[in-house]
């Protein structure tokens, strides 16, 4: 039938028919063309300013939270007489809800450490000579590993500063404290909730500094 109609039709009336179809198709891809660009834009300025809006109150928040946790840290540092070398993990938390503070680093002991050892050892020698087990003890908290000193053995030193009144006993570890760097790398603090069979889930917000 559209063969039959075609043939009947004349020169010019096939180009209109044709320049009729190309124009309405045309506009049909303008229509098309005219929506995307308008859901575009409407989409961007839908989500764009809501996540900037959003990425602002996360900032701020993240720096409320390292704020706070780093305020608790210090505090327990000097409650609790531990970490006192900078590094450490705590995690705070009641009946519903649970935060997780990592902090990783790396710490060291500098050339004065050398030095500390030797007033130490000076300070067994001269009021420990026949007291093995003391002197043994103490040592064993120097012993160093692929030569570094453990800051968890020596901790343990520092815990028994007052104990002895001795010159070199308290230059040492004078000398040991002032040795110590700690080259803080990242902190990290997450967050956790209980679910209905009160098991600890994670909350999808975790940051690191």
């Amino acid at each position: 039938m559209i063969t039959e109609t075609l043939k009947i039709l004349s020169i010019e009336e096939l180009e209109t028919e044709l320049n009729a179809r190309k124009q309405k198709e045309a506009q049909k891809r303008e229509e098309k063309r005219n929506q995307y660009e308008s859901l575009k834009k409407s989409v961007i300025n839908d989500l764009v300013p809501a996540a900037d809006k959003l990425s602002d109150e996360i900032q701020n928040f993240k720096a409320k939270a390292f704020s706070e946790l780093g305020s608790l840290f210090d505090l327990l540092k000097d409650y609790s007489k531990r970490h006192q070398d900078g590094k450490g993990n705590f995690k705070i938390e009641d009946e519903n809800y649970k935060i997780q503070f990592k902090r990783q680093g790396k710490g060291t002991f500098d050339e004065r450490s050398h030095q500390a050892e030797k007033h130490i050892i000076d300070f067994l020698t001269s009021k420990y000579q026949g007291d093995r087990d003391t002197k043994d003890l103490i040592m064993s908290l120097l012993e160093r590993k692929n030569g570094a000193l453990d800051i968890l053995l020596v901790q343990k030193l520092y815990s028994m500063e007052d104990r002895f009144d001795d010159e070199n006993w308290r230059e040492g570890i004078r000398l040991l404290k002032e040795s110590y760097k700690f080259s803080l790398s990242k902190d990290y603090i997450s967050f956790f909730k209980k679910d209905e069979n009160n098991e600890w889930i994670g909350i999808n917000l975790n940051f690191s500094y």
